[in-house]
């Protein structure tokens, strides 16, 4: 076939392949940006109809910071998310990822690996778990692992939420060239992982072995949107048990134990008068300290786990509210955006009809030396979004490293190895890019 002739030619089909990828990034973000504002109006609606039916207090910032931010956060990057899976779907059934496999063989084999890993290592956009089954069929026991250990550099759908809102939040004028930029950071960093492995651990022997590739087809519809559906209903049940779940326990640490001035509300007229007077009594430099305790979550359990860990991500520019965000996503990547609806909503001031990207971008320190400054900025967002893409995979996919290398040594590894280089690519950007952002 002619068609089969263009997309294997060591010319074209590099041209053809990368167009494609364009493509797949252009709908996803670009294409999915419309039904996305879709899903944010309606969620918008709902949280001012609960304004407007309920009293504020914690049963209204339950569900309006908690719920709706948190999970409807989550939801609304669903159509990015099949737009994603559409793409690999059609590639996977039209047979194109033999293609490219056989395209790439002489490169996989410069670096110890045979072309057929290309296949699980692409699958690794869609999802990283199910890539890493996809090993199985590398006969090869070293390959294999060094495949499995290169697949969570592969940015999954879990992290497109969050590229998709830090880029269009700090980089609306290039969102595709961010967007691919990271993507092949990714891929780079995954080439030099094989290259160092396979050098010092692996030693890989060559494989010649021919990749084989059945006749390409037309994309079975019927198939790609079964799938589709498939992973709607898996990602909208993780939305209604996972993730719904996760968002009341961060909300609720985030809220508790309540603040000094909940407590003087709560209280009786004379212990409220005492502790009045008790304020009127201090110099105005104690006076202001008290008041600016009181615009900040210190004395929260979220606030001190975040507090705690922060100085290992302060050389990032992280402050605790993105050191926590990134923790969250240990458990699932999905998790961060959703963390980030719910921290950054509690200190927006800029009204009820502010949008997700309205509140990071406008979010500002309300304590301490950096008090008025924005806290985020263009390199902070940067080395955030990088740190994000790279750092250790999810426990889903640390489980299934696990299994399909049969030792806890190689799932280790892959966590240890990942966040390191993650800590150190996010540590240099952050720095470097403070000279040109």
């Amino acid at each position: 076939m002619e068609l089969d002739k263009i997309l294997s030619h060591k010319i074209l089909g590099y041209v053809v392949f990368l167009a494609l990828m364009w493509l797949m990034f252009f709908s996803t973000f670009i294409l999915g940006r419309y039904p996305q504002e879709g899903i944010l109006w309606l969620l918008e609606q709902l949280s001012l109809y609960i304004a407007s039916k309920m009293d504020k207090g914690l049963i209204y910032s339950f569900l309006s910071d908690g719920v709706i931010a948190g999970v409807g956060s989550v939801l609304s990057f669903l159509p990015n998310i099949l737009i994603l899976f559409f793409f690999i779907y059609v590639f996977e059934e039209t047979k194109y990822m033999q293609r490219v496999a056989k395209l790439l063989d002489n490169f996989m084999h410069k670096i110890g690996l045979h072309g057929n890993s290309f296949i699980p290592m692409l699958m690794g956009f869609g999802c990283n778990v199910p890539a890493i089954l996809a090993t199985k069929s590398i006969p090869d026991r070293k390959q294999r692992l060094l495949t499995m250990l290169l697949i969570p550099f592969m940015s999954c759908s879990a992290r497109l939420p969050l590229l998709v809102l830090m880029i269009g939040t700090f980089f609306p004028e290039n969102p595709l060239l961010v967007l691919f930029s990271l993507y092949f950071s990714g891929i780079l960093i995954a080439i030099v992982t094989a290259i160092l492995l396979n050098k010092f651990i692996f030693k890989t022997e060559e494989d010649l072995s021919p990749v084989l590739c059945d006749p390409l087809r037309k994309p079975p519809m019927r198939i790609v949107l079964k799938q589709m559906w498939e992973a709607t209903e898996e990602y909208l049940k993780k939305i209604g048990t996972v993730v719904l779940l996760a968002m009341m326990v961060i909300w609720f640490l985030s809220h508790f134990p309540q603040p000094k001035e909940t407590k003087i509300v709560q209280s009786t007229p004379s212990e409220q008068n005492t502790s009045i007077d008790s304020v009127s009594t201090l110099n105005v430099a104690n006076y202001t300290s008290e008041i600016d305790s009181l615009d900040n979550p210190h004395e929260t359990y979220m606030y001190k786990f975040g507090v705690f860990i922060t100085p290992i991500m302060k050389p990032l520019g992280f402050d605790w509210k993105m050191s926590v965000c990134l923790v969250s996503g240990l458990a699932a990547k999905e998790f961060i955006v959703g963390t980030m609806a719910v921290l950054y909503r509690l200190d927006d001031d800029s009204g009820e009809n502010s949008t997700q990207i309205d509140q990071i971008r406008n979010a500002k320190h309300t304590y301490g030396p950096d008090k008025g400054k924005p806290v985020f900025t263009l390199p902070i967002a940067l080395s955030f979004l990088v740190f994000s893409m790279i750092y250790m995979p999810c426990i889903a996919t640390f489980l299934a490293i696990k299994k399909e290398s049969e030792s806890w040594k190689w799932a280790f590894f892959s966590i240890i190895y990942s966040t390191s280089i993650a800590w150190i690519a996010a540590f240099v950007v952050f720095n470097v890019s403070k000279f040109f952002l």
